[in-house]
């Protein structure tokens, strides 16, 4: 059994607590992931361009932030860490790219939470294939299940 904290500091109809948190479990599940927490917060494009530039130095919105937490001691769930994600930048982008709003926060979430196993693209192009076509296989998988339009 998985935690899954979900913060929403917008409002937004199309992407519900319950919806993201059936496509956490799901990605999770994809993952061989069981006992983990999670922390998923979103937001608007204000403040993740804060956090951005406080964290990346990056003065400028993006769609994902991802933290790790790092080790834990004596809990009862391995915590992963927190993702953070604009949902306005989310909609644009899925605009922009061709498929529907809810596919790109299952890309979204998919992609943030590779990065809090240690996956990173912006390190190598042979690091980058990896954690693409991961990416790319459990969003396939994830939007099949949830017959995602």
């Amino acid at each position: 059994m998985n935690r899954i904290l979900i913060n929403k500091e917008i409002y937004d109809k199309e992407i519900t607590k319950p919806l993201v948190k059936d496509i956490t479990q799901k990605i999770l599940k994809s993952l061989n992931l069981d006992n983990v927490e999670i922390s998923i917060t979103l937001t608007d494009d204000e403040t993740i361009k804060k956090i951005n530039k406080e964290w990346r130095n990056k003065d400028k919105p993006t769609d994902v932030l991802s933290f790790p937490q790092g080790e834990t001691v004596e809990y009862k769930y391995k915590v992963l860490g927190d993702v953070i994600i604009s949902l306005p930048y989310a909609k644009k982008q899925a605009e922009e790219i061709g498929h529907s709003y809810k596919e790109e926060i299952v890309r979204l979430l998919t992609h943030g939470i590779l990065h809090l196993l240690g996956y990173d693209h912006e390190t190598n192009e042979e690091d980058a294939k990896i954690m693409f076509d991961l990416q790319d296989k459990i969003c396939q998988k994830v939007i099949y299940e949830l017959q995602v339009p």
